[in-house]
């Protein structure tokens, strides 16, 4: 205990000495702990996803991945429902099984008002024994006896009560009803508890699958819906797995072999592969669906990256000004040995000081850390739930990183000393050699610098997404959901809208290029089959969108007979027939199309994909699939045009809410991911130089001291301040050269890799990597020199008074 209580009082009084290394390297820890905390607390949220489910380790989700000719492999959960019912029926070892689908978003009517965003999924009784959401009020076993019940969460309870002036309670037997199914009514039969945050499987309301038809579905040719089993025991699952894919392979044979035969799909058993996964995996899978939220594991495994580098420059930091002090720490550590001090005792001293340093800095790193929050969620791609925070592991993570923060930088400096003997003299010349504070230096900004090319990298490729020409029209574009209002509404609404003196065109289509889509396979005249992309569209989609016809004749009225079509160049590239594809027949589901003309490429997907083949059929001229109205409207005339439309959907749609958007505004947030992957990475960036910059303050702080005589010296001989200037930076900055040196051909390796994920992308240019390079330089180089223009303008007399 003595001993203990000696070395704190030793580490104090040294680390009192030393203010200016104490707080920098306390500053520099503060800031790392803080942002590895953050890491930390989404990382394992993260990973946390739907571990809240009692029979989670019973729980898989089937899915299937299919092989295309051209080597492209697709990964989808979308299956036939009746497959759950035939699971169920023929495989022991599933205990339950069940479906499930998004309805896509039904506009809902409780007494005279409408709830337009509610996400209504569609599923089976099981559903509510399979999986661990609380049920607050109904029985789960009764549940969705009858087709016409409906299971509600409590947020959406809470609208619905607030909405009638009742409690929550009395909802139970009340009638809601969607648009979809007209005047069927769905009785509430049970509300649950809130969807817990960690739930990849998220929804407000929840209908019989019997009552599925009406409502938007997933076109897909495996199916509609996702299909989750539980097992009946855990020695079942690879049992139960291997049964549900021979049953699933042979309740696909004859589509397979279909597809196979017209080179849709490849000819050997990569064609089609079911496989099951857990529960607890889908959040994180590769595998794209809608009906789930997910994340990728490669985002996790960055910003797990990002906070160790943060964590070295700031331990390297710590590291780098204690070996700085060896010079002033030989003699202590000299006279200990004279003293009779082992090696024991030497590291209990570093590891006290190192242990004060380090708590310090993680008691201020947490308090950083809660300060952070909003900052942190306003960037991440998910946010950090306060009540998804295990105290606990917190703790247990927090005890662990001082530990290891300690041991890193203890160890270090111990070793620099161990080689001291006993004579303090003999020392001078040996200590001064063991000089490696360009390592660490270079590779702070190494570091750095990486982070600021990635930073630089992305936010190009963002903008370049984002500005490049789409080959159709966004500007002045405003455009409307209105698939909960029926056909004939529809047409009113578009008549209505013609008078308005802002508006210069309008236009229904199926799409809007954000959410959704639909394809289809087309037979060309060669008997080839090729996947399509179908935009439903009226005569005026062309015209309002500014779409290029190079070829043919837009849609009139003497096409509705939804057999005429127009193409894009890309389809044009399949048909391979020689000649003008205008008046070519294509035919789909064994319907001849005649193609009317051809438009140029266009990207109705976002720029991170390539543009597929893509037909235009006229088939929303009476309203039907009109999901949107696509608005044009004169520059300046916003405000007047929104105006109008308020007023026209109030009289054709009273309670409803108006859904109006600017659609440029929502193209733009298809590179929400980028953009927030851009601020994580700079701000990541910004904190590495900050520590990096700090130090190196103080490091040339400690070398200023130590040559103070020789700067003195030189100046009386007649040095002038810049050639003293030019000797104390020297060193410094052909350290930011060999980080230069070292980053380059890392950040462009890691950039190259990253940009592959793209169809169309931006050049990796020089003048980034030339830019990154000389702001670390100006950074380096300001940070040196408020300390060397000091020391190099000091009254040299000040220096050499007591020589």
């Amino acid at each position: 205990m003595h001993k203990i209580l000696n070395n704190t009082i030793v580490s104090l009084r040294n680390l009192k000495k030393s203010k200016i290394n104490s707080v920098i390297t306390i500053a520099g820890l503060s800031v790392a702990s803080a942002c590895i905390l953050l890491i930390y607390l989404y990382v394992s949220q993260e990973l946390t996803f739907n571990n809240f489910h009692e029979n989670k380790a019973r729980i898989f989700r089937i899915n299937y991945s299919i092989g295309h000719p051209d080597g492209a492999k697709v990964e989808s959960v979308y299956m036939d429902p009746r497959l759950s019912e035939i699971i169920k029926s023929n495989i022991p070892q599933v205990k339950r099984c069940t479906v499930f689908r998004n309805a896509h978003k039904p506009a809902m009517r409780f007494g005279n008002h409408y709830f337009e965003e509610e996400n209504t999924f569609i599923t089976e009784n099981d559903f509510f024994t399979i999986f661990s959401f609380k049920l607050l009020i109904g029985n789960k076993d009764k549940i969705f006896t009858s087709p016409g019940e409906i299971v509600i969460t409590s947020a959406l309870a809470d609208k619905l009560a607030a909405s009638a002036s009742c409690k929550t309670e009395e909802l139970i037997g009340k009638d809601v009803f969607f648009a979809p199914t007209g005047d069927q009514p769905f009785i509430i039969s049970g509300i649950m508890e809130d969807v817990p945050k960690n739930s990849s499987i998220r929804f407000d309301a929840l209908i019989p699958y019997r009552n599925e038809i009406p409502f938007n579905s997933s076109g897909n040719m495996f199916g509609n819906s996702s299909i989750f089993y539980e097992t009946s025991g855990i020695e079942n699952i690879h049992t139960a797995e291997e049964q549900i894919n021979k049953l699933v392979k042979a309740h696909y044979n004859s589509l397979i072999s279909d597809m196979k035969s017209r080179d849709i799909l490849i000819s050997n058993e990569s064609a089609f592969i079911p496989y099951s996964l857990p529960i607890t995996e889908t959040y994180l899978s590769r595998v794209d669906t809608d009906y789930e939220a997910g994340n990728s594991k490669t985002n996790l495994y960055i910003l797990s990256v990002i906070g160790f580098l943060i964590l070295v420059i700031a331990c390297s930091n710590y590291i780098l000004l204690s070996v700085g002090q060896t010079y002033n720490r030989r003699k202590q550590v000299g006279i200990r040995k004279v003293m009779g001090a082992g090696k024991t005792e030497i590291f209990s001293l570093f590891f006290t000081e190192s242990m004060i340093i380090t708590s310090v800095s993680i008691i201020i790193g947490v308090e950083l850390c809660f300060l952070l929050f909003p900052v942190f969620n306003g960037i991440a791609i998910n946010g950090i739930y306060r009540e998804l925070i295990s105290i606990p592991k917190v703790a247990g993570f927090l005890v662990s990183a001082v530990l290891l923060i300690v041991m890193a930088t203890s160890m270090f400096p111990i070793i620099k000393l161990s080689a001291i003997k006993t004579d303090p003299v003999e020392n001078r010349e040996k200590t001064r050699k063991l000089d490696s504070r360009g390592i660490f230096i270079t590779i702070q900004y190494a570091l750095s610098l990486i982070l600021i090319i990635l930073a630089i990298s992305i936010v190009r490729q963002t903008n370049y997404m984002k500005n490049e020409d789409l080959g159709f029209l966004s500007d002045n574009m405003m455009y409307m959901r209105i698939y909960q209002i029926n056909n004939n509404d529809k047409l009113i609404l578009r008549e209505k809208l013609r008078s308005c003196p802002g508006i210069t065109n309008m236009t229904l289509t199926d799409r809007d290029f954000i959410d959704g889509r639909g394809n289809n396979h087309l037979r060309n005249s060669q008997g080839e089959y090729i996947l399509t992309r179908i935009l439903n569209v009226d005569k005026d989609y062309i015209s309002t969108l500014n779409l290029k016809l190079i070829e043919g004749e837009n849609f009139t009225d003497a096409m509705r007979d939804n057999q005429t079509v127009i193409i894009n160049e890309q389809l044009q590239s399949h048909l391979l027939s020689a000649g003008s594809a205008v008046g070519q027949i294509l035919n789909m589901d064994g319907r001849n199309l005649r193609v009317a003309g051809v438009v140029k490429d266009f990207h109705f997907d976002s720029m991170k994909d390539g543009i597929e083949p893509l037909i235009l059929i006229l088939r929303t001229y009476n309203g039907e699939r009109g999901n949107f109205l696509f608005i044009k409207y004169l520059p300046g005339q916003a405000d007047q045009v929104t105006s109008y439309i308020r007023n026209v959907w109030k009289d054709i749609a009273p309670g409803r809410e108006l859904d109006l958007r600017y659609w440029d505004s929502d193209l733009s947030k298809r590179y929400e991911a980028e953009e927030k992957w851009s601020r994580v990475i700079g701000f990541a960036s910004v904190i590495a130089i900050i520590i990096s910059s700090l130090g190196l303050l103080g490091l040339t702080v400690q070398v200023i001291n130590r040559r103070i005589k020789e700067i003195g010296i030189r100046k009386i001989n007649g040095a002038s301040v810049p050639e003293v200037m030019i000797m104390l930076n020297t060193n410094f900055i052909k350290w930011i050269a060999f980080s230069f040196i070292l980053a380059c051909p890392v950040a462009y390796y890691i950039m190259h890799k990253w940009l592959e994920n793209f169809a169309n992308k931006s050049n990796l240019s020089l003048w980034v990597f030339i830019i990154s390079g000389f702001s670390i330089f100006i950074i380096a180089l300001l940070t040196v020199s408020l300390q060397t223009i000091k020391a190099a303008t000091r009254n040299p007399v000040e220096a050499l008074r007591y020589e």
